[in-house]
Parts: structure tokens; sequence; C-alpha cells
């Protein structure tokens, strides 16, 4: 699944501690399935709930929110559809200055299967035009630079 590895680079790249202790990033599936495409090729798609545990995190969460939102515009679009519950977290306070965060959002992945040389070659599909070109804000926003890090200052 390759949604898994894109969010992992993404938050790593955005966020220095992160890439400086990378064990406080873990990432898990539950609620998996895989469905038919309904095409005239072998394709499917994959549902499932990704976890992302963040572990003794200093920061605030909407540090942690944002790199996902971005990520999410090309990645998963539907997350940012309104009147929808795009995350839900779960914050557990270890200290006033350090919490584990874990943060569930639902994804899907479609992937193909074209015949090649007596086998398959299985691809991965991108998600539809993504909602927003990158480099441009929604909505008549002024427009802001891609995302290289984040620092939270309360």
């Amino acid at each position: 699944m390759n949604k898994i590895n894109a969010l992992r680079a993404s938050l790593t790249q955005a966020m220095p501690e992160l890439a400086a202790s990378p064990k406080n990033l873990r990432m898990w599936v539950d609620r998996g399935t895989v469905g038919s495409r309904h095409t005239a090729t072998l394709g499917f798609g994959f549902k499932y709930r990704l976890n992302v545990l963040l572990v003794d995190f200093a920061s605030d969460i909407a540090a942690l929110v944002l790199p996902i939102w971005i990520w999410a515009r090309l990645h998963q679009p539907d997350l940012l559809e309104p009147k929808t519950d795009g995350l839900s977290f779960d914050v557990d306070f270890m200290s006033a200055t350090q919490a584990d965060i874990l943060i569930q959002m639902d994804l899907t992945e479609n992937v193909t299967a074209t015949a090649q040389d007596g086998g398959y070659r299985l691809t991965y599909l991108p998600e539809p035009t993504p909602m927003f070109a990158d480099d441009l804000p929604p909505g008549g926003l002024e427009a802001v630079p891609l995302l290289s890090a984040i620092r939270f200052d309360p």
C-alpha cells in the first residue's frame, strides 16, 4: 500500500522531531477490506483504517494535522470534504509537555492488474485530479509556500 509510505515521508519531512527520532512515529492498518472494482480487469481496491501514533510528542496537535491535511490534498482528497470527519484522534497526556497522539483515518487505494508475460503487472492507481493545484490555495486565499517544516509557537 503506497499511501502509508507517502504519508510517513511527508510527516518526516515536515516535522524535524520525527526525522530526528523516527521510532516515535508508528503506523499500522486495521479494519482492512478488499473489494472488486467491477471492471473488465482483475483490478481491486483496498479500504482500511490507518493508525498514526506519535509517541512523546512535544508540540501541539495542530502541528501534526497540518502536514496530514497537505498530504491528503493529493493522496486522499475525500478527507477534506466539508461536513465529514476527516480524521479522528485520541491524546494521552504523559506530562505537561509531552503526549502520545493517535490519529486515525480511513483510506482507499485502487490497484489494476494487467496481463503481462504470462503473469500480471500490478499498478496502484493515482487519485482523481486533486481538488486544488498543489501550489495554489483554495478559494482565493493568498498562496502559501509548500511545506518543508513546522514550528509551533504557543
